[in-house]
């Protein structure tokens, strides 16, 4: 997307109310998710200058959210300014985790092919320390072949850049990101639209 194109958008989520203008913005940057296209998306909400109270109000609605989005949630990080925020579907990241090849990588990081989903979800949290772990790469929907090779970092060259540095698979990458570009772009329809996020939230999972 352009930017030109996200200028707009961006400038009537500003005279939104805090909490339409947080559902918004995690429905812009989680809609391949929600929209089932993706197994999860990590989002980072913070209290800025504008937004005081986005944590209270993420702690307020979580629930709520979740719901509407159809989606579970787990916190990676959090201190008293931002939180990380995993959203995802139970089923997709399960076969991600019951995949053996994928198991045998995550070994590398302290994972077990024994834990289950929310054991996973608490190792990974606790590996989120100084920067975000690479092998979160795999949960987001990346190819593990591009996880592998990023981790790598021979010669930092992708033959795609995109949602993610992609070494392998370019057209079944590029397909996928006309995908999630494509759930974002109902987002930013609805925001210009003037429909509600709960009603743009709706058309997204539908």
């Amino acid at each position: 997307m352009k930017k030109t194109y996200l200028m707009e958008p961006m400038k009537r989520l500003e005279q939104l109310d805090d909490y339409d203008y947080m559902l918004y913005k995690l429905l812009f940057h989680g809609a391949a998710t929600f929209s089932k296209e993706k197994p999860a998306s990590l989002i980072t909400l913070k209290n800025t200058n504008k937004r005081l109270d986005a944590l209270s109000l993420w702690d307020q609605y979580k629930d709520q959210i979740g719901k509407t989005t159809k989606t579970s949630y787990y916190e990676m990080k959090r201190d008293e300014n931002h939180v990380v925020i995993l959203f995802f579907h139970n089923r997709l990241l399960e076969a991600i985790i019951e995949n053996s090849d994928n198991i045998e990588f995550l070994q590398r990081f302290g994972y077990n092919s024994k834990m289950n989903l929310i054991e996973v979800l608490q190792h990974m949290s606790s590996r989120f320390i100084d920067q975000c772990p690479h092998e979160v790469g795999l949960f987001l929907g990346y190819h593990l072949e591009d996880v592998v090779e990023y981790i790598k970092e021979t010669d930092g060259k992708g033959i795609v850049v995109g949602y993610w540095k992609v070494y392998t698979k370019a057209e079944e990458a590029i397909s996928k990101f006309k995908r999630y570009d494509q759930a974002r772009a109902k987002v930013t329809e609805g925001i210009l639209s003037g429909l509600s996020p709960m009603k743009t939230a709706l058309i997204l999972v539908s």
